[in-house]
């Protein structure tokens, strides 16, 4: 022990117990997910082990309506091999990928500097409490999502091209390029860094390295290539069916366009980021200025992107988070990077443009009036203005009193309980069924929002499809979805067909009346109203059309 520091064993010790803390503060929110969005993935899962393929609705056959082909796969083994409840794997899943991330960073930190093992400093150890201390690390490690596991790969992918750099072989070539590719099946939009920053990165280490980089980019290119026609040849579609939906503009008159503004998860995820902004801004030199500027072109390049994406439950900065790799690998850099470089004495001019710029940092994420200015920009001149669709038909109800609001999470339970009581085979059409789908696998789902419908993602929101799949229980869509309901409410269909109950259960209900189960349907229904909106009756708040206008 003598050759081991006192500075490496208290970083070491202050690891130890951080890592100790977290475990002992997060193990008992495992298995308790509300993120509604995460049980999409367990139902699919089900659906392959039950021989259907990866479909949302085994009748429709296999969709491409999961981001993470790669999440996925690993939740659809662990369902498979360990059998326990879905938020159970789910979470599990999330957790163990978020404390993997952390100990493959410090790895990445022991990689790339460049003298032996023995003599290393242990300052990567550092990550461990400044991941598990920050609020975004533990409420990605608990939704379930794939978010974590998308900071694994970008983060082994790092590793990979750091030793890549080095050992500068065939074989090793490869493992980048598997890295590089299990980064973009975790999500896609991780593939502006697998494609882009090896090449980069590799050139701007050694420029002797650029027939290695092109290798690298050719051969990558080719992989995605074959992935793509893999992925039309397996579900007739290239991309998730989440990258047309989520697509600005996509959803008409949808007033959730504001609440998600990337300025404030960028904001966010800046904040997170902070202490390796700091670090690269004040470490930083002449020997590691292109490489970690390759990293920050790429990273510039990813966050464009996600402001042509409306990050429907991008909460944590979820959609930039996995970019924390990068950050850390480039405040790596610029601490290790020139270990074996002469030092460069900074100038005062130097000295001063360093303080300048992380004043400027610490401003733009700490201040919060610099910070709202920021987001109310952004939404004022980056998001258009969302307009509420009204539907020209006009409806009455007996009771003009509206139904007590219900909880958030409280909904989708109830609307669970309605489920179970109602005939099995029916057809339900919703926005919100992420849990609801997971626990019943069987039940067809017609999805309002398109994220795993072929025919609404490729084509928009239309109510005469969906009217054709004649569903029999309609949840109605989130209110935010406002071109949506007011074309189901406008359809001739619905206005024939369909009981309609607004504010039940939340959003509204409708029952299609000349359904074979309608009689059934009715009276669980009825009963469960009964159950949840005690003293009132449900026929008080059925509503009939009363006018219908023509568009002019």
């Amino acid at each position: 022990m003598k050759h081991i520091s006192k500075t490496n064993l208290v970083i070491a010790g202050f690891a130890l117990i951080s890592f100790a803390y977290y475990i002992q503060l997060t193990v008992g929110e495992l298995g308790r997910t509300q993120f509604d969005d995460a049980y999409m993935v367990t139902r699919y899962a089900k659906h392959w082990l039950n021989g259907d393929g990866f479909s949302w609705n085994a009748v429709d056959g296999p969709a491409y309506g999961i981001t993470s082909p790669a999440y996925l796969i690993v939740i659809t083994a662990v369902l498979g091999l360990v059998g326990c409840p879905d938020a159970m794997a789910l979470t599990i899943t999330s957790f163990v990928a978020g404390l993997l991330s952390v100990l493959t960073l410090v790895l990445l930190g022991f990689l790339i500097q460049k003298n032996c093992w023995s003599k290393k400093s242990w300052i990567p150890l550092l990550v461990v409490p400044s991941f598990l201390f920050v609020p975004p690390f533990r409420a990605h490690s608990l939704t379930g999502m794939e978010t974590t596991l998308s900071l694994l790969s970008n983060a082994i992918l790092a590793c990979t091209m750091v030793i890549a750099t080095r050992q500068r072989s065939t074989q090793v070539l490869w493992v980048c390029l598997l890295a590089g590719f299990f980064s973009f099946a975790t999500r896609p939009d991780n593939g502006l860094y697998a494609l882009f920053l090896p090449p980069l990165f590799f050139i701007a280490t050694d420029r002797q390295l650029w027939r290695y980089a092109i290798r690298y980019a050719v051969l990558f290119a080719a992989i995605i290539a074959s992935s793509l026609l893999m992925n039309y040849f397996v579900f007739n579609d290239f991309l998730p069916l989440p990258f047309f939906a989520k697509a600005k503009g996509f959803y008409q008159g949808y007033l959730g366009a504001t609440s998600w503004n990337p300025m404030k998860e960028m904001l966010i995820f800046g904040s997170a980021a902070l202490p390796c902004l700091l670090v690269i801004v004040s470490k930083v030199s002449k020997q590691s200025l292109a490489p970690v500027l390759a990293i920050i072109v790429v990273g510039i390049a990813s966050f464009a992107y996600y402001a042509t994406v409306i990050q429907i439950m991008g909460f944590y900065a979820r959609y930039y988070y996995p970019s924390m790799a990068f950050v850390v690998f480039a405040a790596f850099i610029a601490v290790f990077g020139s270990v074996e470089s002469m030092p460069i004495k900074s100038s005062g001019n130097a000295v001063g443009l360093r303080l300048l710029a992380g004043l400027l940092v610490l401003l733009s994420i700490l201040s919060s009036g610099i910070k709202n200015t920021a987001i109310q920009l952004w939404e004022k001149h980056a998001i258009t203005a969302p307009t509420v669709i009204q539907s020209f038909t006009q409806y009455r109800k007996p009771q003009a009193v509206q139904l007590p609001r219900l909880g958030w999470w409280d909904i989708f339970s109830k609307i669970c309980d309605l489920l179970e009581q109602v005939p099995r085979g029916i057809v339900f059409a919703a926005s919100e069924y992420g849990f609801i789908g997971t626990c019943f696998p069987d039940l067809t789902i017609i999805d309002l929002v398109g994220l795993h419908d072929r025919v609404i993602a490729h084509h928009g929101f239309s109510a005469a499809y969906v009217f054709s799949r004649k569903p029999d229980l309609i949840w109605f869509p989130h209110p935010d979805y406002t071109g949506a309901v007011a074309q189901i409410l406008d359809d001739p269909t619905f206005r024939r067909s369909y009981a309609y109950y607004p504010g039940a259960y939340e959003f509204g209900i409708a029952l299609r009346k000349d359904s074979e189960h309608y009689a059934a349907l009715k009276v669980a229904t009825e009963r469960e109203f009964a159950r949840i909106y005690p003293g009132l009756t449900m026929s008080n708040y059925l509503a009939e059309p009363i006018a219908a206008f023509e568009k002019k």
